[in-house]
């Protein structure tokens, strides 16, 4: 079925091209994909026996069906793309929100610029990917706070360590307006405006007027608060340098004065070397200290803290060895758990560090094993040198591959209460062992 209507649909646009008098160079391209991932996931921690805190003691089993990344329901998604030399369009359709949920149009009146309006690209990836993020994220695999969000709610944490997904470069995709231009072959520039697409996620409404009514859409907000630029040059042999601006919103300092916050990121892939990927990247809070609600300072400014991520992969025949190590350097230490809060311990200078590594051995052309393991201090996982705050996780899997897809099934375990299910839906023991096996069904086309 698919197949007819993209014929059809191809019959039509070519049908109409040549009555217009374009000829078939000029016709548009329309392409059709899809991309999906789901879990149905098995572990502990679900509405076990409490104590008198209310800590759960995780000896109830759960079953449920989920994404990588949590959250209810698989990810089922397609897409459709149309576009000639000049201009296009992409959207993508995601089943399980019921919604369009990237979509954009593009424009390039020459090679060297084209401008992008709606959901944007990420054109520059600085990610450290593999292993149990592709399958269950779990332990520190994905914590949940990201380091160059622009929402205030990372600011109320001070500095929120990055994701794997943005590692060593920050992203620049965007919901708004976008321009990339190659001025050289060798030099690609980003700048990136966000403002609103809508107000209620996925869903219009009639009188939504968030695009001329909410703050964000002030030019003042867009142009001077809520804006990403970023360069990528390639050293031809050698590798990328990047750097990056991103700004985020206004932060408190000291005697209650506001300051504009940016993040500076700089970055090196290095791809000299045969079947070795190496990339390096900084972060550094041009605000280095901001008073954070969220944390018992009494009005004190905290060290949002600076960061070097490394991420390496290298491949050797049936071997692939991917590893990561990340800091946060001069942030401070809430000195909390679960069940006690003892105050603000330090303001800044706190140390956080993360290390990581992963193993997949091919057995045969569609069979492969896979292997991790990471581990982050107290202060990397939780702000924290509370007993029970650092994080030790590990996982083991057999993936088989199809021609459009995969199914992977593992096993996951990560201490001190932080298998992602278990911290999602209620309070466990700090010392509980968290468990899950889960079965990951992937495709694309």
């Amino acid at each position: 079925m698919k197949k007819l209507v993209a014929s059809a649909a191809i019959a039509a646009l070519l049908g109409s091209a040549a009555f217009a008098g374009v000829g078939l160079s000029d016709a548009p391209k329309l392409s059709i994909g899809g991309w999906g991932r789901g879990v149905w996931l098995t572990g502990n921690g679900w509405n076990g026996e409490k104590n008198d805190k209310g800590e759960n003691d995780g000896n109830d089993i759960y079953t449920s069906a989920t994404k990588s990344w949590g959250g209810t329901g698989p990810r089922v998604g397609a897409n459709i793309s149309l576009e000639t030399d000049n201009i296009g369009m992409f959207a993508e359709f995601h089943a399980e929100e019921q919604c369009w949920s990237d979509y954009r149009i593009w424009w390039s009146p020459v090679e060297q610029l084209k401008v992008f309006l709606g959901t944007n690209p990420n054109h520059f990836r600085g990610d450290a990917v593999y292993g149990m993020w592709d399958i269950y994220r779990t332990g520190v695999v994905d914590r949940s706070w990201k380091y160059d969000d622009c929402s205030s709610n990372s600011i109320n944490y001070g500095s929120a360590q990055q994701q794997e997904e943005g590692w060593t470069f920050m992203s620049h995709s965007c919901k708004g307006a976008q321009i990339l231009t190659t001025p050289i072959e060798e030099l690609k520039l980003v700048a990136a405006f966000e403002f609103p697409l809508s107000k209620t996620g996925c869903y219009w409404s009639n009188d939504d007027k968030a695009y001329v009514t909410d703050a964000s859409s002030n030019v003042k907000n867009v142009f001077g608060r809520q804006s990403t630029f970023a360069a990528a040059y390639n050293i031809e042999g050698i590798g990328t340098v990047k750097a990056g601006l991103k700004e985020k919103d206004i932060v408190t300092v000291k005697d209650g004065k506001e300051k504009a916050q940016n993040i500076l990121n700089v970055a090196f892939d290095l791809t000299a070397v045969e079947n070795l990927y190496l990339s390096i990247g900084a972060f550094v809070p041009l605000v280095q200290k901001t008073v954070a609600s969220s944390v018992e300072s009494n009005g004190e400014e905290i060290g949002w803290g600076n960061q070097v991520n490394v991420f390496a992969k290298y491949n050797m025949d049936a071997l692939t060895i991917s590893g990561r190590i990340g800091t946060i350097i001069g942030t401070y230490d809430a000195k909390t758990n679960n069940s006690e809060t003892s105050g603000i311990e330090a303001t800044d200078g706190a140390f956080g560090f993360l290390v990581g590594a992963s193993v997949e051995y091919k057995i045969m052309d569609s069979l492969s094993v896979i292997g991790e393991v990471d581990y982050a201090n107290g202060i990397y996982a939780n702000r924290s040198t509370a007993d029970n705050m650092d994080v030790l996780d590990f996982g083991i899997a057999v993936s088989k591959s199809y021609s459009n897809g995969k199914i992977v099934a593992g096993f996951e375990g990560t201490t001190n209460n932080n298998n992602a299910p278990v911290s999602a839906y209620h309070t466990a023991k700090d010392d509980d062992f968290g468990w899950c096996i889960p079965v990951c069904f992937e495709y694309w086309f």
